[in-house]
């Protein structure tokens, strides 16, 4: 008995050990895409785009991180994730580190799809990975997971403008040193996942399609209308600042803040699913989200910053969640679906982004380019409401405090 219990213990720890690795992992993954909406003010003045342009560039990237990660989850359920979760963040580094060297549209395209390429092979194996290592606490150890994801896109912009202000766009090569750190002690770090033996076996109503699709197609549509609000937020934002006026770092802070509520919100939905409900999360942190969005976008001073950090707690407050929740519906197929809710449906919202810079630039043509981009934002606050209205179809898949802790 007391050896069955260390042996517990000890794969415990090795588990969160695990987590926390591979969070790292995300982090660092997450730093580099944080790259684009900072320095987005800079390339459209060097390249000379418009507000549809812009947001082409954030969906080229969001569609090729997003849209592909169903394929690479399942190709992760049938060769090594392990491999993948690592091979992932290293391209990455090396695409997005090279930015301000890149002169010409083309060049800038193939990085971002290089980067794109290694988002969409590390997300739904690192999503996968932790829910196996963490399944009787799978709603904190996910949040753990994202917060780590949204840390690292909250960084990304203050050390890229950080770099950029004070040693030149040229200098973003010098951030490839901590990727290639990170990715190093994700491989040493993280354990080798125990092969699933039990999968078969387990929430026997789940294995039949008629149980879990329709719940994993509602659910699709809340995370791709709540990606759609997260994705133009943090795209527009950074250039609605400096269209007011304000330093080029002010919009780097704003992203950081958002991310570091982000995964504050992340960490305590995660939390709380798991004695709550995942159901009731996802429809709390939503209803919340709208009212926050839309006040922050015309407020100032201290309470816009209030508003930005509450908003960003309730964005996210549900993303680990809905993870889960598509991992408990379709356990079998843990990294398919997990790129499917994490990658496809966030790739899907991604692509919400050149339509509303296309509005930004109609309503600016009578408006102004401030007043045209302020009216088009506005149209981002109705996006989590009506997640939240789908979301009241969702089932819960939260398993029973039996079940827990048998």
């Amino acid at each position: 008995m007391a050896s069955s219990v260390g042996e517990a213990r000890d794969r415990s720890g090795s588990g969160w050990r695990g987590v926390a690795a591979l969070a790292l992992g995300h982090g660092a993954n997450d730093m580099y895409i944080g790259f684009l909406p900072a320095l987005l003010p800079l390339i459209v003045d060097r390249l000379g785009l418009s507000y549809r342009g812009a947001g082409a560039l954030v969906s080229i990237l969001v569609v090729t991180s997003q849209l592909s990660q169903p394929l690479f989850g399942f190709l992760g359920d049938r060769v090594s994730r392990r491999a993948l979760a690592i091979v992932g963040p290293l391209l990455t580094t090396l695409s997005m580190s090279w930015l301000g060297l890149l002169n010409s549209h083309e060049l800038l395209l193939t990085a971002l799809i290089m980067a794109g390429v290694g988002t969409a092979v590390f997300h739904p194996q690192g999503a996968a990975l932790v829910g196996g290592i963490a399944r009787p606490r799978s709603g904190a150890a996910m949040a753990v997971f994202t917060a780590g994801g949204n840390i690292g896109y909250g960084i990304g912009p203050v050390l890229i403008v950080w770099i950029v202000d004070g040693l030149g766009f040229g200098r973003t090569w010098l951030t490839m040193p901590i990727g290639l750190v990170v990715v190093g002690y994700l491989a040493v770090a993280m354990p080798r996942p125990p092969k699933v033996v039990h999968e078969a076996s387990e929430v026997p109503a789940r294995g039949t399609r008629a149980h879990w699709f329709m719940p994993l197609v509602v659910l699709y549509f809340v995370v791709m209308l709540r990606a759609a609000a997260a994705t133009l937020f943090t795209t527009f934002v950074p250039l609605l600042i400096e269209r007011r006026g304000e330093a080029l770092i002010l919009g780097g802070w704003a992203l950081l803040g958002f991310s570091l509520a982000g995964a504050a919100g992340g960490f305590i939905g995660g939390r709380l699913s798991d004695s709550l409900g995942r159901r009731a999360i996802t429809i709390g942190g939503l209803v919340l989200a709208a009212p926050a969005v839309y006040l922050f976008l015309h407020a100032s001073g201290v309470a816009a910053a209030a508003l930005l950090l509450i908003a960003g707690v309730c964005v996210f407050s549900a993303l680990p969640v809905n993870i889960v929740m598509a991992q408990e519906l379709v356990p079998r197929h843990a990294s398919t679906v997990s790129g499917f809710v994490m990658g496809f449906a966030w790739g899907m919202g991604g692509l919400a982004a050149p339509g509303l810079g296309a509005l930004a630039d109609y309503w600016a043509v009578s408006l102004g380019e401030l007043g045209g981009l302020a009216r088009a934002m506005d149209l981002i606050a109705l996006l989590p409401l009506a997640a939240a209205v789908l979301a009241i179809a969702l089932p819960e898949t939260r398993t029973s405090g039996a079940e827990r802790h048998s």
